[in-house]
């Protein structure tokens, strides 16, 4: 409903919120009397406008609209709304008369929200599902899918969401066509009453602050990895097999019929197995099922970049047919078939080709099934894997281990040079780790691109190596050492360098980390570990890096001080992260130290950080900064803020301000990273949208010259990201990254303004 008074009382844009609650509020019948609502409305009125001069609105409204939502909906649509922790449903109830109610607590406010798990909001009753679907909307735009695990709502973000991002979830009711209600007291005819949907609600989250950008990339080498903690992801034997996506999320094999949201997943195709045993589901990093994306399947596999898994499809207990999908579920193509239960996962040859053992024999396919010619080889159960780059795949071959150069052709299979040779891992620069059996244990070597290999480490006497995994950025192993039977002892992991330098025990001590599998970002390792009852359970350990520019460390802490000093509202203290020069910029209003009356800064975070000269001396750090007024984030600008080191500390020198940028008005850039590829550069932009990737392009993303001009660039997307890559060769200087209003999200709407950023490319 809309009642023109409603607007001349709550002008303040703050109260828009409960404006629009009522707005959208259904009418319900009115009461016996049929003065009672208006004289209700007018008593309320009349109060509302008595309070409202007597005393500062922002103060009025700081512990309320959700406060005063419940009087104003009585007065305007002639029933309470209830908001906050338990949201009511019209025309539901449960025995005994209490109303059907959702909670929103676990989610909402909340400042940590992870990225790829699923919102979940419980009801505590029977509700009419499709009605509640219809009504959700997420901002910033988002593509999702709505399922329900009993009475909860899952809403399942097809893409992860974007960090540092405050996401709105609204419930809105939506027009529905009436039905008819039995009537609750003997005599009294039936009313057609609208199909229920809830209440309007507006549930605000912020997701967790990524990790800072930096100028120089973490290392992974074992002097600077550390052990966080332990997290157990599911139940023993409820996950069978699993690996990592691109995207930092899983993919597992669980038993058929394992608890998960409902999957309206198309089918594999052909025909399942009467019983089916496994189905592959996607899951978060955190162990939440996500969605059920192969049914019937089991073994998943993954390129080391895009969004497509292999996995294999059971037809029947002797059969099995090898489907490519991507991470939605849809079946992409059928490549192979093979009459057994495969063992093992197909292998990622490059991103276009697959490997596969059947009858004994080595096969290699591309992605429309067309085989590939390779010599032949025959292998049992050794190990097979292919280089980054889809040029080499190193088997263990049952006369021997041997490499498949898929450069020539046709292509040659020649031996390795150690017999024996086992447990093949493949570094992201094309490095192959193997072990080699001992007498006295195991020995780990390592073959660079074109050279021969070189045994870097051994392992003790009566321990067996297993297992190896390259970090990823391919500076060191995690190995899995456990006790031989006859000697017995303890199971552990190590980390050792690329060179064999610096073995160092990851994790607890004592304690069993099986397969491990480092995530591409480097955050995780996923690993299984057998419990108490004989079963095997995933389970996921946090990494910390430690080492990194200490230099640049500094500076953000020097931010960091800076910033929560104004955020606090603390004058004195932000200025004394000042010099001279940026006082002045300040003082001249270049940006505002504290925020302005009425607001107040809220948070932020670092956008990018960039060294401007070739010595750690200058630095750019660009910094997000969000302001609110009462309990809700209305708009963010950025300042480009120069730190200079001045003595034994680094200060702010300059300060550049942006405009500032409403919130929930489109997407926006989220990041900024400038990474070193020689012999060029990448600009890679990170958005808090789903984007139409048509929108995605070299006219609407750019990087211009000192006069302006935009240099040669490719701008390619990867959607399950967010994430614009521009890849062009720079020469040292300063440029400027435009990202105009052309970018347009999943609704069609496009950025409210043109957003630019400084490029800082140094020698």
């Amino acid at each position: 409903m809309h009642d023109p008074e409603l607007d001349e009382i709550f002008t303040d844009p703050a109260h828009q919120e409960v404006v629009d609650l009522l707005k959208a509020t259904p009418p319900m019948e009115p009461p016996l009397d049929p003065h009672f609502r208006s004289y209700l409305r007018a008593k309320l009125m009349t109060e509302a406008q008595r309070s409202l001069p007597r005393r500062a609105s922002r103060s009025w409204f700081s512990f309320s609209p959700r406060m005063l939502a419940p009087a104003m909906a009585a007065v305007a649509a002639g029933f309470i709304v209830v908001l906050g922790i338990q949201i009511y449903l019209h025309n539901q109830s449960l025995p005994g008369g209490n109303q059907v109610a959702f909670d929103t607590k676990a989610i909402n406010n909340k400042s940590d929200v992870a990225t790829g798990e699923p919102i979940r909001i419980p009801f505590s009753g029977p509700v009419d599902k499709a009605a509640v679907e219809g009504t959700v909307q997420i901002e910033p735009a988002t593509s999702v899918t709505k399922q329900w695990d009993g009475s909860t709502l899952v809403i399942i973000p097809t893409h992860q969401l974007a960090p540092n991002t405050t996401y709105t979830v609204s419930f809105k009711p939506s027009a529905a066509a009436p039905r008819e209600t039995p009537p609750s007291v003997p005599g009294i005819k039936a009313t057609a009453r609208p199909s229920v949907a809830p209440t309007p609600v507006v549930v605000h989250f912020t997701t967790v602050r990524a990790p800072i950008t930096t100028v120089v990339a973490p290392s992974y080498k074992a002097s600077t990895v550390g052990f966080v903690a332990d997290n157990r992801l599911a139940e023993s034997r409820s996950i069978l097999n699993g690996t990592w996506t691109a995207a930092d999320q899983l993919l597992v094999t669980r038993p058929g019929g394992q608890a998960g949201p409902a999957s309206a997943s198309p089918s594999a195709g052909g025909t399942p197995a009467k019983k089916p045993a496994t189905d592959v589901w996607l899951m978060s990093a955190g162990g939440a099922p996500l969605r059920l994306v192969a049914p019937n399947a089991t073994l998943p596999s993954t390129p080391a970049t895009g969004s497509m898994f292999a996995a294999w499809t059971l037809i029947s207990p002797t059969q099995a047919r090898l489907d490519v999908f991507d991470l939605q579920g849809n079946l992409i193509s059928s490549i192979g078939m093979v009459n057994t239960t495969p063992d093992r996962p197909a292998t990622w040859v490059g991103t276009d080709r697959l490997a596969y053992v059947d009858g004994g024999s080595l096969h290699l396919v591309d992605l429309h099934g067309a085989p590939v010619a390779i010599p032949e080889v025959k292998v049992d159960h050794g190990s097979v894997a292919a280089s980054p780059n889809g040029s080499l795949i190193a088997v263990e071959a049952v006369g021997g281990s041997v490499f498949v150069d898929l450069t020539k052709v046709p292509a040659t299979a020649s031996p390795l040079l150690h017999p024996g040779a086992t447990g093949f891992a493949w570094s992201p620069k094309g490095d192959l780790a193997f072990l080699v059996p001992a007498s006295t244990g195991s020995e780990l070597y390592v073959a660079a691109d074109g050279q021969a290999a070189s045994k870097i480490a051994g392992g003790p006497a009566g321990q067996t190596w297993s297992d190896l995994n390259w970090a990823p950025d391919g500076a060191s192993l995690l190995v899995a050492s456990a006790p031989s039977e006859s000697t017995g002892g303890t199971s552990t992991l190590l980390v050792i360098n690329r060179d064999g330098s610096d073995q160092k025990t990851f994790g607890a001590p004592q304690s069993e980390y099986t397969a491990p599998r480092w995530s591409p970002s480097g955050d995780l390792v996923l690993f299984t570990r057998r419990d108490e009852g004989g079963g095997s359970a995933f389970w996921a350990a946090g990494v910390s890096t430690t080492g990194t520019n200490a230099t640049e460390q500094q500076v953000l802490t020097e931010v960091d001080t800076f910033m929560q000093a104004r955020i606090h509202g603390n004058s004195s203290a932000a200025q004394a992260e000042l010099d001279v020069n940026a006082r002045g910029k300040y003082d001249a209003g270049t940006s505002s130290l504290l925020s302005q009356s009425g607001t107040q800064y809220d948070r932020y975070y670092p956008v990018n950080v960039q060294l401007v000269s070739s010595h750690p001396t200058r630095f750019l750090v660009t910094v997000r900064i969000f302001s609110k007024s009462g309990a809700t984030e209305t708009s963010f600008f950025e300042e480009q803020l120069t730190l200079v080191q001045q003595g034994q500390r680094y200060l702010v020198d300059d300060v550049k301000a942006s405009a500032a940028m409403p919130l929930g008005h489109g997407p926006t850039v989220v990041s900024v990273e400038v990474v070193q590829t020689p012999p060029g550069q990448e600009v890679r932009v990170r958005f808090d949208a789903d984007l139409n990737a048509a929108t995605v392009n070299e006219g609407s993303i750019k990087v211009t010259d000192s006069g302006g001009n935009a240099v040669n660039a490719r701008v390619t997307f990867d959607a399950n990201n967010h994430l614009a890559t521009v890849a062009l060769r720079l020469r040292p200087g300063t440029y400027q990254l435009v990202v105009t209003t052309g970018v347009a999200d999943i609704n069609g709407t496009t950025l409210a303004q043109e957003y630019d950023a400084p490029l800082v490319i140094s020698s």
